[in-house]
């Protein structure tokens, strides 16, 4: 019996599967192979992006069920430029303040500095109605909103927590307190 499962992306839900998946997986497969037969290279994203969208707009109403205004639209495919080496940072509970919070350390730079630099302070990391809220203060200036992200997934909620979280979340409210920029982004079960 094949898995199906809700998602949601733009604010746009939809259903897919293993089988939608795999057979997209076999199409990529096939069209990797041709471009390294002829190219001696794979793809890039804009032209399997170009191929796919050549395809559905060419006949809409044969491919998709909401074909009604369809138009030649993008897919946005943002890189992070940001290349942040996880190892380097480590996660801990700490019990200085009352109340206490997470807070995410990273390692010196050089001998002259601490061993262990706190980087991201975590006062609230709770769940509330299947989001897990995630209120944060950048205590260096080398480390952005995206990486706090990167940070938060993997040191934090990943390997710090084993992901504890993930059965009873289905997103991440992650706020920043100083700018008060805030995203939410898929996490646990709705992943």
């Amino acid at each position: 019996m094949m898995a199906w499962e809700d998602f949601e992306r733009n604010g746009i839900k939809g259903i897919s599967g293993d089988k939608p998946i795999d057979e997209f997986a076999l199409a990529l497969e096939r069209i990797v192979s041709s471009y390294e037969d002829r190219y001696s290279r794979k793809p890039a994203i804009v032209e399997l992006v170009y191929a796919l969208e050549t395809v559905i707009t060419s006949n809409p109403t044969h491919y998709v069920s909401d074909s009604k205004g369809l138009k030649s639209g993008e897919i946005i495919v943002t890189r992070n430029e940001e290349v942040i080496d996880t190892t380097q940072y480590e996660a801990v509970y700490t019990e200085r303040t009352i109340p206490g919070y997470y807070t995410i350390l990273r390692q010196a730079a050089d001998k002259q500095e601490e061993a262990m630099l706190e980087v991201i302070k975590i006062p609230t990391l709770e769940v509330r109605e299947n989001t897990l809220i995630c209120e944060y203060e950048i205590l260096n200036d080398a480390i952005t909103d995206k990486m706090v992200e990167t940070l938060i997934l993997g040191v934090l909620l990943q390997d710090y927590c084993d992901r504890y979280y993930e059965a009873q979340a289905d997103k991440i409210d992650l706020h920043n307190m100083k700018s008060n920029v805030r995203w939410t982004i898929p996490y646990g079960s709705g992943t």
